[in-house]
Order: structure tokens, then C-alpha cells, then sequence
């Protein structure tokens, strides 16, 4: 066996692609938080709450349309993944005629579906009566786009599943500048919602069209041509696809259905308020899902490759680094949320949006950050049935809920029905299918992935505390900034040995450019 065949050798490459992927992906993450923190506030200013409310609620249901993918484009990224391991590029070929063809379909059933809905979608929202012709134009364009776009869209799941993050992450963080500055630009020109979408459009096909390039250049093998869509295929998509589209469409049911029933029993304004905490948070949470995106494709590998122990050690780490990195905004917002939700959007929004930031941050902390992977990793080892199954449950409970909270308790009573739904599903449920799929004890994988991080947490908070209440207020930016600053330094300083296995840590160092050059030729 060659020295560069070791089991040794191939954990270690297997754990420095899985590091500059994740590296890559979160390129477009610090972008996307960047940008979302000063844009955020200039837009609330420009459009004021009910046009900032709309333009949250035209999201959620563009979101909506996603209930068509029915699991193909998570389909796409494990086919594409399993067959790039024994290099199947005629499977690759028939995956991807295969998808796109499908699309094709459904964007003409989407074109022709958009007039209608688009003249009516405003009776079943309270939208006021000036802004009712602007909602209904915002739906119709969304609408049109998204049929486009989603033709292009296997083509990302294809990059996922060859993990070449690198190359969509740039054309990510190229795209969300360029349409950063176009709303900028567009609000200070004077216009409003409707040129706002349309620089939308714009760079979200720029942005397919791109990924769809980079495709072709990674993968040169590719033909397009309907004799390459084979009905086994498709069937066999369908197999895998229908088990996801029962989890990704719950998942959809869970993301939206609060903005689109707050816009339905309270007015639109409501629905601003509620998705600024929830934006805030998921910015942050943006990075551990591209995180589980590298995590699925690596998964599906190490399944094809009958690596149990790795799969395992995996899950546990890819949660347990995605929670550290999470917690030192979350010590932050639990000290001064408040106060940073006065500076940024000012005290109106922050009146109505602050008393959700501890609901929401409990549930994003312990859940999102801490088990994303644990789901992203049922996808990549084809055991994701019991996870669908999970959130159809969770999606259930939490409509119902829903639709009694809100006219009674408002978008508070709104965020405490998503926490607890959140919390027992995909914060306890699944890490225990993620064990039982790979015959692991439960406590010891909660154990591995919980105890450090929040432990390290626990002296940061204090200090967090400390400083607010004797020295550092948090009234002005610079307090902020210097608060912040002190906690993610003292977090990170303690987490890198607290939390970091030491061979990560060297993999981490080597990245260094000093640094670098020194362990590999071993002096440091």
C-alpha cells in the first residue's frame, strides 16, 4: 500500500476537503450577514412596516413553490455524489436529463398557474387596499421567475454533490453584492417593491445561470438530450425524492407558515415584525446549513464506502463545531439583543420584535445550530424516512397551533409554538434516528456534541453579563461592537482547545499561511 493510500492519509484528506469546503461555503455566509445587517435597516427605513411586512411575505410564498421540487433536488445531490464515487457518468447524464425534463414541466404549469393567482392571493392576506395592486404584481413576477430558475436549479444540487462549493460559493457571493447594491440603488432612487423584485429576478437567474456553466466546466461529460431522461430514472428519483419531499415540504410548512397565517389574521406589519428576529438569527444559522450541506454529500460517500465509525464521528463533529461557532452570538443577543435591535432598526421594530429574540434563540441555539447536520445526515445515508415522517408530525402541531395562537396571543404566542414544535422533533427525534441508523448510543452522541460548547459558554455569559451592567451598556455601535468583539474572542480562544479535537486544530493551523509551512515541514 502507498503512503498516500493509509487509512491515515485518506482521513486526513477526507478531513481537509471537508474543511475548505465548509471554508468556501461560508465565504457566501459572512457575505450574506454582512450585507444583511446593513441593508436590513435601510430598507425598513425606506418602505416602512407594512411594505417591509409584504416584501417578507412575498418570500414565504414564493417559498411555497418549492412543494413542486417533491425531493428531486435532494435526489439530484446523493445520486450525484454516489455515482461520481465509481464514476458513472452515464447514471450522472440520466439523473440530470432526467430532472430537468421534470422542471420543464412543472415551470409551464407554473406560468400558466401565475395570472390566476396572482389577482387573487391579496383577498387571503390583509393588505391594505393602497398596496393591493403592488402585492399582486410582486406575486406575478415571483412567480414567472421562479418557473425559470427552477429549471436551472439541479444544476446547483449537482455542484453540491460533487462538493464544489468553492465555485458555487463565489458566483453566491458575486450575485448577493450585485443584487445588494441594486436594491440600494433602486431605494434611493425612489422606487419601491416592484423594482426591487425585478433586481431580484435578475440576479437569481445570473445566479443559475453561472452554476449551470460551472456544471458543464467540472463535469464535461454532460449531454443534454430527452433520450438521456429515462422513466427508470425518474422512478428511481421518486423513490429516494418522495421520502424528501415529505421532509422538505414539512420543512416549508415550518418556515412559512407563520409569516403567511400572521399575515392572514394580523396586518401585514405584523409579519415584518415577526420575521426580523427569526432573519437575524437565521443569517447566522445560513452558515450551519451550508455546513450540512458538505456534511450530506460526505455522508453519502462514507455510506457508499461502508465507513460506519467515520459516519458517526462525522455527525457528532460537524454538530458540535456548528453549535460552538453559533454560541457566541448567542451569548451576545441573550445579553444585548435588545439593545442591538434598538440601534439597528430602531426602537418601533425593536418594541414589537425584541420579546420573540429569547424564544428564538433558545430554539435556534439548541436545535438549529446544534442538530441541523443530524438531518442533512439521514439524507446522505438514505435513512431520512423516519425524518420526514418527524417533521409531517411536527408541521401538524404547528399549523394547528398556529392558527389558535395568533388571533388570541399574536406573533408572540406565534414564536413559543415554533420553539417547542422545533425542540422535540428536530431537537430531540432526530438525533435519536440518526443513532438508531447507526447503532449508537444516543446519550453518548448528545454528550459529544452538547457539553463542550455550552459549558465554554457558561464563563462567557457571565462575563457577558458583567459587562453590560458595570461597564459596556451596549447604548451606542461602539459598545456593541466592543461587546460583541469581547465575547467572540473569549469564546473562540476557549472553544479552539475546549471543543476542537487536536488533529482538527492542526488541520485548522495549517491553513495558516505562517504557520503552515512550519507543521508541515514539522518544526511547530
Amino acid at each position: 500500500m502507498s503512503e498516500s493510500a493509509t487509512p491515515e492519509n485518506q482521513a486526513r484528506g477526507r478531513g481537509e476537503r471537508f474543511l475548505i469546503n465548509v471554508l468556501w461555503t461560508w465565504t457566501g455566509v459572512a457575505a450574506n450577514l454582512f450585507v444583511g445587517l446593513i441593508l436590513s435597516p435601510y430598507i425598513i427605513r425606506h418602505l416602512g412596516a407594512e411594505r417591509y411586512g409584504i416584501w417578507a411575505l412575498i418570500f414565504s410564498l414564493l417559498d411555497y413553490l418549492w412543494f413542486f421540487d417533491l425531493g428531486f433536488n435532494t435526489a439530484v445531490c446523493n445520486f450525484c455524489a454516489r455515482f461520481l464515487a465509481v464514476k458513472d457518468n452515464r447514471k450522472i447524464n440520466e439523473t440530470m436529463n432526467t430532472t430537468v425534463a421534470y422542471f420543464s414541466l412543472i415551470a409551464v404549469f407554473i406560468w400558466g398557474l401565475a395570472p390566476v393567482v396572482s389577482t387573487r392571493a391579496h383577498r387571503f392576506f390583509q393588505v391594505s387596499i393602497e398596496r393591493q395592486g403592488e402585492f399582486s404584481t410582486l406575486v406575478l413576477i415571483t412567480m414567472l421567475s421562479w418557473g425559470l430558475c427552477v429549471i436551472l436549479h439541479p444544476f446547483v444540487s449537482a455542484l453540491d454533490g460533487f462538493q464544489r462549493f468553492d465555485l458555487s460559493s463565489r458566483v453566491w457571493v458575486g450575485t448577493l453584492v450585485a443584487r445588494s447594491v441594486g436594491y440600494a440603488l433602486v431605494l434611493k432612487l425612489g422606487y419601491g417593491l416592484v423594482q426591487m423584485a425585478m433586481v431580484f429576478v435578475g440576479m437569481q437567474l445570473l445566479y443559475y445561470t453561472l452554476n449551470f456553466l460551472n456544471f458543464r466546466r467540472v463535469f464535461p461529460h454532460l449531454k443534454l438530450s430527452l433520450r438521456y431522461a429515462r422513466p427508470a430514472m425518474f422512478r428511481e428519483i421518486m423513490r429516494y425524492g418522495l421520502r424528501s419531499f415529505v421532509a422538505s415540504s414539512s420543512t416549508l410548512a415550518l418556515g412559512q407558515s407563520g409569516p403567511v397565517l400572521i399575515g392572514h389574521y394580523l396586518p401585514a406589519a405584523a409579519v415584518g415584525f415577526y420575521a426580523l428576529p427569526s432573519r437575524l438569527l437565521e443569517y447566522a444559522v445560513d452558515a450551519v446549513s451550508r455546513v450540512a450541506l458538505v456534511t450530506r454529500s460526505s455522508a453519502a460517500e462514507l455510506s457508499v464506502a461502508g465507513r460506519r465509525e467515520d459516519t458517526v464521528a462525522l455527525g457528532i463533529y460537524a454538530n458540535r463545531y456548528c453549535l460552538a461557532l453559533f454560541l457566541p452570538l448567542a451569548v451576545f443577543l441573550a445579553v444585548y439583543g435588545h439593545p442591538l435591535l434598538i440601534r439597528w432598526v430602531g426602537e418601533a421594530f425593536a418594541a414589537h420584535s425584541a420579546p420573540l429574540l429569547p424564544v428564538f434563540l433558545a430554539c435556534y441555539t439548541l436545535v438549529q445550530a446544534a442538530q441541523y447536520n443530524s438531518g442533512s445526515l439521514l439524507f446522505g445515508l438514505s435513512k431520512h424516512g423516519g425524518y420526514a415522517r418527524g417533521l409531517t408530525v411536527e408541521a401538524v402541531l404547528y399549523v394547528s397551533g398556529l392558527v389558535w395562537v395568533v388571533p388570541r396571543y399574536g406573533i408572540l404566542g406565534a414564536a413559543c409554538v415554533a420553539g417547542a414544535c422545533m425542540a422535540l422533533t428536530r431537537g430531540v427525534y432526530t438525533p435519536w434516528l440518526v443513532c438508531r441508523a447507526l447503532d449508537y448510543p444516543f446519550l453518548a452522541f448528545m454528550r459529544g456534541i452538547y457539553v463542550r460548547p455550552l459549558a465554554t459558554a457558561v464563563p462567557v455569559a457571565a462575563l457577558a453579563w458583567l459587562l453590560k451592567t458595570r461597564w459596556v451598556a451596549g447604548n451606542t455601535w461602539v459598545e456593541l461592537i466592543m461587546a460583541g468583539g469581547v465575547c467572540a474572542l473569549v469564546y473562540s480562544a476557549l472553544a479552539f482547545y475546549t471543543c476542537v479535537e487536536p488533529n482538527h486544530r492542526t488541520l485548522l493551523l495549517r491553513r495558516i499561511p505562517i504557520l503552515g509551512p512550519r507543521l508541515r515541514d514539522g518544526r511547530a
